[in-house]
């Protein structure tokens, strides 16, 4: 087994207080955006809060995969591209958090690589610290390394977890338990039984 990973719930309140911050510095930055592209899939839900928060409609993305559950990947890879016109254009490239970095170097190279922007800006609602990468906007930096489990990837995270333990065919209460000492989160009953629906769907493919 995996040593002990730290982590964070982030609940869907506190998405829209991060989204709410970020887009007040965005604001205040007085940067023109005409298009927000999202990076995929962390990046949907705050883009599509921030295109409200600010009005913007031209609303993109592309998706970049790096992390299977809570566990990385060999390397950031562009899997589906950017399918818009960027020419000219001023963009905001946001994903949820910034963790290592790898990400945003491989999606402001894929930007490039699809047109040439007036200017890019780069955003998230997360850095940690350890990034060898630091966003134009961010509205928390996460200085103790954790993995935060967003609302959108409560099933993907707790799944892989409980994929990682051997425990997929535990009861429900000894894997709270478990999940408890080992990283740190209460989750609840249902949150546990979608994960583990989720992992022997997985299994059965």
């Amino acid at each position: 087994m995996h040593s002990k990973l730290p982590c964070t719930f982030i609940t869907w309140e506190e998405v829209y207080s991060l989204c709410h911050q970020l887009a007040q510095q965005l604001r205040k930055a007085n940067f023109r955006i005409d298009v927000i592209v999202a990076i995929a899939r962390g990046g949907y839900m705050p883009a599509r809060l921030l295109s409200d928060m600010l009005s913007i409609h031209d609303l993109d993305c592309f998706k970049i995969e790096h992390y299977q559950g809570a566990y990385k990947q060999q390397e950031a890879v562009v899997k589906y591209p950017l399918n818009a016109d960027i020419n000219g254009r001023n963009v905001l490239l946001l994903d949820d958090v910034c963790d290592s970095g790898d990400t945003f170097e491989v999606g402001i190279g894929h930007i490039r690589h699809c047109g040439a922007v007036n200017e890019l800006r780069t955003a998230v609602l997360h850095l940690k610290t350890v990034s060898r990468y630091v966003p134009d906007f961010y509205v928390e930096e996460v200085r103790e390394w954790r993995w935060l489990i967003y609302p959108w990837a409560v099933n993907e995270d707790l799944s892989s977890m409980i994929a990682d333990m051997q425990l997929a065919d535990a009861d429900v209460t000894l894997l709270q338990r478990i999940i408890k000492q080992r990283h740190g989160i209460d989750a609840s009953r249902p949150q546990i039984e979608d994960a583990l629906t989720l992992l022997q769907g997985t299994e059965k493919q």
